[in-house]
């Protein structure tokens, strides 16, 4: 009888997102069915991923991947290699231009680090990378905003490792940008970032369930949407009387005009 495989950590990119401000959420659901439904609407979007069986269908075959979900929090981790890593990215587009849609925006934090690799179904979810990535969501991230390790960028940026599918062209690191507290994040609404009207998350295969966020390239840019959803946002989030909770929507307010004013720019040119 041949001995145990020896349990091990491995090397993993992780992402830890929470939905900014959930707890108000709750509370205005009691008074306000409109929004327990809006709620009951974007936490479903997620049981795509997690009904999946631990796989994403891509153009270049099938990419493991973990996610899990409580509450508010939500958690994607696939095993680090370069191929994989602009697809984590690409899930996190997704997962926030739709939650956009409903008023919610997510914040938080994406590393790599040692991580146990569970198997499909088996719901444990532990090791280093993810108290790195949790204090860094609870600590650094503060506002809305999905902040890239120092690490996990320098390693983005030594592989030259490619943009696609995030966008058709250019390299990973272009999407990164540095905020003026020296903190790396997700240059999530960059209009080089590709996004189309209908696009949609599906699972395939009914063998072994996997999903694929699809489109119909020749489709016209969801950009402008999601930049009206988030003007939206803004100003809703700066009414609010709460000076911490006003802070994190001027916050996403400058962030929205500096993409705004680039586009200006980029024209000139």
């Amino acid at each position: 009888m041949g001995m145990e495989e020896k349990i091990k950590y491995e090397d993993c990119f992780l992402t830890y997102l929470d939905i900014l401000g959930f707890k108000n959420k709750v509370k205005e659901t009691k008074t306000r069915s409109e929004e327990l439904e809006t709620l009951i609407q974007a936490l479903r979007i997620n049981t795509k991923f997690t009904q999946s069986d631990g796989k994403k269908t891509t153009s270049i075959g099938t990419l493991e991947i973990r996610s899990s979900f409580f509450s508010d929090s939500f958690l994607f981790m696939m095993k680090a290699n370069e191929e994989n890593l602009p697809h984590l990215f690409l899930i996190i587009r997704y997962l926030q231009d739709r939650l956009w849609e409903h008023k919610l925006c997510l914040r938080g934090a994406m590393v790599k680090g040692k991580m146990y690799w569970p198997n499909i179904g088996e719901n444990i979810i532990l090791g280093p990378a993810m108290i790195k990535a949790y204090k860094l969501e609870s600590e650094v991230a503060i506002y809305p905003r999905i902040i890239v390790s120092e690490d996990l960028y320098r390693y983005i940026k030594d592989k030259k490792i490619s943009a696609h599918p995030v966008s058709e062209d250019g390299e990973l690191k272009e999407f990164i940008k540095k905020d003026k507290d020296g903190v790396y994040f997700f240059d999530i609404l960059n209009p080089n970032i590709l996004r189309k009207k209908g696009e949609t998350i599906i699972t395939i295969n009914k063998s072994w369930k996997s999903f694929r966020i699809t489109w119909n390239p020749s489709e016209v840019s969801n950009y402008e949407n999601i930049i009206s959803a988030v003007k939206k946002i803004v100003k809703n989030g700066k009414r609010n009387q709460n000076p911490v909770v006003k802070q994190k929507y001027s916050w996403l307010s400058s962030y929205l005009e500096e993409v705004r004013e680039g586009e200006k720019e980029d024209k000139k040119w």
